[in-house]
Formats: C-alpha cells, sequence, structure tokens
C-alpha cells in the first residue's frame, strides 16, 4: 500500500512540475481594487490552490469538532456501563456457605 502512496505523490508532484514548467507567463493579480501585482501564473494557481486547502479545512473543522464530542460522549458512555457492569457483578454473586455445597444427592427413583 505504501507503494501506491508513493506513486500517487510522485504523480502529484510530477503534475506540478509540469504546471509550473508551462504556466511561467506573467499576469496581473488584482488583490484589492486599484492594486495588483505581476506574478507569474504559476504562483496565482499554486495560490488558489492553497486557499482552497484552507477553506476546506476551516469547513471539515466544525463537522470534527462533533464528532470528538459525540466520541468523548461514547467514551463516558462506555465507562458508565463499565462500572456497572462490575457493581452488578458484585452484587450478583452469592455467598455460599460451606455447608450447602457439600449436600446429598436426591433419588427421584425411590418415589
Amino acid at each position: 500500500m505504501k507503494v501506491v502512496y508513493l506513486i500517487v505523490k510522485i504523480l502529484i508532484l510530477l503534475v506540478f512540475l509540469l504546471l509550473a514548467v508551462s504556466n511561467t507567463q506573467v499576469v496581473s493579480f488584482f488583490y484589492l481594487p486599484g492594486q495588483h501585482v505581476e506574478v507569474p501564473l504559476i504562483v496565482v494557481l499554486f495560490g488558489a490552490f492553497v486557499v482552497g486547502i484552507v477553506f476546506g479545512m476551516f469547513a471539515l473543522f466544525g463537522r470534527l469538532l462533533g464528532l470528538r464530542s459525540e466520541a468523548n460522549r461514547l467514551r463516558a458512555e462506555v465507562k458508565k456501563h463499565g462500572r456497572m457492569t462490575e457493581q452488578d457483578i458484585q452484587k450478583a454473586t452469592p455467598t455460599v456457605p460451606a455447608a450447602t455445597t457439600a449436600s446429598t444427592p436426591i433419588n427421584l427413583m425411590q418415589k
């Protein structure tokens, strides 16, 4: 499986390298009204990629917090039931006196 991940990483690197080599033209990037900077196109593309990653992480952050709180709630519930089970086992274990364990068997054929 590590080999597959390595191949995917190399392919992604090659795609970015191909984009960087083929998009060296200088473009005007307008970041504020009336403000612009002349940068290579690959810088703009890479910047858009990074901004997309950041927004995607922020979008998943709320879901991550929800799942983390649910996991904590379930852990607490499992601990509660675990303690309850130990207490129930201790209460349910009968204390058997030694005299009753050595009882004689009943012969049902005598009736």
